[in-house]
């Protein structure tokens, strides 16, 4: 009887170490899944002046030019019926010699739209369960706004790899890929 008791712990006890072995992997695993985007909102008009596009865009506070007004809504995804005709990409540039200004640029960009877009939608990548990112970057990303016939915009992330979280290459370089057709430049004081 003894023998018996002794058995049947050890398969409970077994059991118990397996399902709780297999419920800790799930819950490990959801989280190397990127996070899920919220569907881009289509806005009045582009801008690299924002607040919300300054602090996305430049590594150190600035302050910003343009009037202030509605928050903007997050950058996400592309909307399913929205055909742009045209791409702005806020980027920061470098900082003045003297560190008190950041520069950022303004650039429209016009092309072949269905390879950008296609790269814009595409899946980002699930982070690996060991390593780190050999790579860390402190410049941010570009923000970009993919833009219609009529003005209206969409602020949208760039689908990014999964171990360092950056924009995956062929998305990046589909954007940068463009003909640039307008540059504005800011200088923005730093806040203090």
């Amino acid at each position: 009887m003894r023998r018996f008791r002794a058995g049947l712990i050890a398969v409970v006890v077994v059991a118990v170490l397996a399902v709780g072995g297999v419920m800790v992997f799930r819950v490990l695993d959801e989280r190397r899944d990127p996070v899920a985007l919220p569907p881009g909102v289509v806005v009045d008009y582009a801008t690299c002046v924002a607040p919300e596009v300054l602090a996305a865009a430049i590594p150190a506070r600035v302050q910003s030019p343009g009037p202030l007004s509605d928050p903007l809504p997050p950058a996400g995804t592309v909307p399913d019926n929205f055909e742009p005709a045209s791409v702005v990409v806020c980027q920061f540039l470098e900082y003045t010699d003297d560190l008190s200004e950041a520069v950022l640029s303004q650039t429209t960009r016009t092309g072949d739209m269905t390879d950008v877009v296609a790269q814009l939608k595409r899946e980002s990548l699930k982070s690996p369960w060991f390593g780190e990112c050999p790579t860390a970057s402190s410049v941010p990303t570009p923000v970009v706004w993919l833009v219609d016939a009529t003005g209206d915009a969409v602020r949208v992330a760039f689908p990014v790899d999964g171990t360092c979280r950056l924009p995956l290459p062929e998305a990046y370089e589909a954007v940068m890929n463009l003909v640039a057709q307008d540059e504005q430049i800011y200088r923005l004081p730093l806040a203090l």
